[in-house]
């Protein structure tokens, strides 16, 4: 825990802070500096900062190499870019940082390389929001799906990478993690059936969409983003 973390925490509560953060603008503040919220788990591998909620186990170093094997197929991917991962146990930090997302498995916010985790389970290589069906995804493939936004803002801007369809900014983020958090054909359908306008169903199609426009153009990701 910082002495800026326990000051703050002191200063402000825990529910003080987490009612701030329902302005939305505490909460931005926030996910750019995560220190700032007395994480009382703190690691550096290479390039990886990390924070947690919960003591930070080895195997996390797997998880990392796994993250950075599927970026390294992503023709926009710099091994040498620094990020800061927050591992949350999906409590009262996670609904600080998250505010206004509390429902996302992991977000990223604009302008920043720290990527914010649910409810996380580095042995498992697991995260999830809770929902019983397209709720949980691996964690290694979420840190190189959180990466790929922050390699195509790097690449193409920030407000290009906003302007963008969802089902391309977010297929293609999933085509470079290998995954969803739809397991199938039976999921999407029971997905569909219950939530046809569900978010996931969104990264799903994207994913096979963007798969498909890859397979087309020569794996052009620049022309993919153009069109």
């Amino acid at each position: 825990m910082t002495h800026a973390g326990r000051l703050i925490q002191r200063a402000f509560g825990r529910r003080s802070l987490e009612a701030l953060a329902a302005s939305g603008a505490t909460a931005a503040v926030l996910t750019y500096v995560p220190a700032a919220l007395a994480f009382p788990h703190q690691m550096q591998i290479g390039r990886t900062t990390i924070y947690a909620d919960r003591p930070i186990p080895a195997v996390i170093a797997q998880r990392l190499a796994r993250a950075d094997a599927l970026l390294a197929q992503c023709p926009l991917d710099d091994p040498s870019l620094p990020r800061t991962l927050v591992l949350t146990n999906g409590g009262w930090r996670w609904r600080v940082m998250a505010a206004g997302h509390a429902g996302a498995v992991a977000l990223r916010r604009p302008f920043a390389h720290v990527l914010l985790f649910n409810h996380t389970d580095v042995a498992a290589d697991r995260v999830t929001n809770g929902a019983g069906i397209g709720g949980t995804r691996t964690l290694s493939g979420t840190i190189a799906h959180e990466m790929v936004h922050v390699l195509t803002a790097r690449r193409y801007g920030e407000i290009a990478l906003a302007r963008l369809p969802a089902w391309k900014r977010e297929g293609y983020a999933d085509h470079v993690a290998g995954e969803t958090s739809i397991g199938g054909a039976v999921d999407e359908a029971q997905i569909r059936a219950r939530y046809p306008d569900a978010g996931v169903l969104i990264y799903y199609a994207g994913r096979r969409r963007v798969a498909a426009i890859l397979a087309r153009n020569g794996g052009s990701v620049d022309r993919l983003m153009a069109q």
